[in-house]
């Protein structure tokens, strides 16, 4: 049994990309627009196949020919990944190509929803936090792009009764004009090294906040943060089990 969490993700990128001019819009199966975020899909190590199905959109009116490459994040020896854009290839040990670009394009018109991305990995038994960037992109244009980080866990949740007890955390008010900000948390597991942590636009850490508790609350005040986004991130001896997008505003 498997289950997806998407995370904003944080400091893989010095630029955040306006979702109203992104190449194109990428959206999981219940619609939810990803693009810049980190999606988990998680399982265990007996799991043989671990999916995860995206569709792509374009983001402006103008038919564009777009392409797909994979960059390896994090490598768990021992598993297997593979995707499908245009082509759909054969299973590559994870380490075997750190960057893999698709041997096929696909043209798409406006108003075209396209489905046929896929995200695939092989534990083999291994148990660890496999991590993969996609990037979508305008083979005319390169640097006109948009990502997705695509993670497969294999450590975090055992059984049936583990994985209905996601871990989340939020924010009110959100957006802030100023005053605290309060997080509510709930993270499953050992309450040591659990940390909430504030990153600025440029992945950099502003704040740092010890938690005493697997689930709560706690406040930050909004009076030290520059106006832009922020991200909150709920982290267990420094990975990130679940993040929430703050904005700040003057």
């Amino acid at each position: 049994m498997r289950s997806t969490l998407t995370l904003s993700a944080l400091l893989l990128t010095a630029t955040l990309l306006a979702q109203s001019t992104d190449v194109v819009v990428v959206k999981d199966l219940n619609d939810n627009v990803v693009n810049g975020t980190t999606v988990i899909v998680y399982g265990n190590p007996a799991t043989p196949l671990m999916e995860l199905d995206l569709t792509t959109e374009l983001g402006g009116g103008t038919s564009r020919t777009i392409n797909v490459r994979r960059h390896e994040l994090n490598v768990v020896t021992g598993s297997r990944n593979y995707f499908c854009w245009g082509l759909c290839y054969l299973p590559r040990f994870s380490g075997s190509t750190p960057t893999w670009v698709s041997d096929d394009v696909i043209t798409i018109a406006p108003g075209v929803e396209v489905d046929n991305f896929h995200a695939y990995y092989r534990p083999e038994g291994t148990t660890g936090y496999c991590c993969f960037q996609y990037v979508w992109y305008d083979v005319n244009s390169p640097n006109d792009s948009v990502w997705v980080n695509i993670c497969f866990d294999t450590q975090t949740f055992t059984s049936v009764a583990e994985v209905a007890a996601k871990p989340s955390l939020d924010a009110y008010p959100n957006p802030v004009a100023n005053g605290d900000v309060t997080f509510t948390f709930d993270a499953p597991g050992d309450v040591a090294g659990l940390q909430l942590v504030l990153y600025n636009a440029l992945g950099q850490r502003a704040v740092v906040r010890s938690l005493t508790a697997a689930n709560g609350r706690a406040t930050v005040s909004s009076n030290g943060l520059s106006a832009g986004v922020w991200f909150a991130s709920l982290e267990r001896n420094g990975r990130m089990v679940a993040t929430r997008r703050l904005v700040v505003t003057r």
